[in-house]
């Protein structure tokens, strides 16, 4: 999860710069007020909505309010995936990110540590200013789906789990505090979100439009690089007869799908309701229109990921849709930065 880019600017034709940095200027704020914004506004309301869940499920354990907490789960988790490309800005501190989710997770370490602290019932992960002290594996959304759909989670449902259900209300609120502390910071006009509308020659960073252009396609690029390395390629590599739900993010608990098309439609959110692609008509292929039929086929393919590659078909569809989010990184890289002005290096993430 860890972003390291590399971006440079071309500098354009004398007098080009005056045409253009109106659209360009407004790029940010649009990308911030439309997207931005509101994506976090969104978690952190789907986080209060999982406390309150967590609140009825650990005061009155029964069926009914186990189901109400693992359905919040989902609308949790792809509150998340509409904003998890922003690695940029306020979530960037404090390794909010990796305290948020922790993936990929090829050993999976997030299971392994929750469940010694299940068993083991450490209070200090039970205890909200101890937690972020722990491993960043247990603090985050990866954790928290243990609690609530790993083994033993049925206990959630009586007394037996009074210990695991704390834990995972721990989980909750702190997730809580991260989605209130970043949301707020994005409404500071003259925070993070100023440094992007107002960019200045004495910003080390943002020096001009331009500088946040590269940051948004940047984002973009690689973001699309993630979701096919580390959301389908692993799951697609898995052997025939091997069960790859793990390989899937929340293929244990069914949201694998819907975290998997959230993650797309929020960079595709990016792309179109920022203005970007409205800069350059005329591209080989149109993004915003291939990455929502991207989505749209993966969500055809039901919740169950590990078994859908399992079959002919499935696999069929999965490969496709990875070469057209391939496609569409190409003509982001090749034809729309160039088009802009723009040279842009992505390095990959670190394993």
């Amino acid at each position: 999860m860890i972003l390291s880019l590399l971006v440079s600017t071309l500098v354009g034709a004398p007098g080009s710069a005056l045409a253009e940095t109106s659209p360009r200027a407004a790029i940010a704020s649009q990308a911030i007020e439309k997207v931005i914004r509101p994506g976090y506004e969104r978690l952190d309301k789907a986080g209060e909505a999982e406390a309150k869940a967590f609140d009825t499920l650990c005061a009155k354990p029964d069926e009914a309010a186990l189901v109400a907490a693992r359905q919040s789960f989902g609308e949790l988790a792809q509150a998340f995936g509409a904003v998890e490309f922003i690695t940029f800005g306020p979530i960037a501190e404090g390794s909010r990110l990796e305290r948020y989710l922790f993936w990929p997770d090829r050993r999976g370490a997030a299971q392994r540590q929750a469940q010694i602290i299940v068993n083991r019932r450490n209070a200090d992960a039970a205890t909200s200013d101890l937690l972020p002290r722990q491993s960043v594996a247990v603090q985050g959304l990866t954790a928290l789906e243990y609690v609530l759909f790993g083994a033993g989670s049925d206990n959630l449902t009586s007394q037996a789990g009074a210990f695991r259900c704390r834990y995972g209300a721990t989980i909750v609120g702190n997730l809580g505090q991260i989605s209130d502390a970043v949301a707020e910071q994005w409404r500071n006009p003259n925070g993070f979100a100023g440094r992007l509308t107002q960019p200045k020659t004495s910003d080390p960073v943002f020096r001009s439009p331009d500088d946040v252009l590269a940051l948004f396609l940047t984002t973009t690029v690689r973001g699309l690089d993630e979701i096919g390395d580390t959301r389908l390629a692993p799951g697609l590599a898995a052997s025939q007869g091997e069960t790859p739900s793990n390989l899937f993010l929340f293929g244990r608990s069914g949201h694998d799908t819907a975290m998997l098309v959230a993650d797309i439609e929020g960079l595709r959110a990016l792309l179109a309701q920022s203005g970007l692609l409205a800069l350059t008509p005329g591209l080989s292929l149109s993004p915003d229109t291939e990455l929502g039929a991207v989505a749209v086929s993966i969500r055809s393919l039901g919740p169950d990921l590990g078994s859908v590659v399992q079959t002919k078909e499935g696999r069929a569809k999965l490969a496709a849709a990875l070469e057209r989010i391939k496609a569409v990184r190409v003509v982001l890289a090749d034809e729309l930065a160039p088009a802009l002005g723009l040279r842009i290096e992505a390095a990959r993430a670190a394993p």
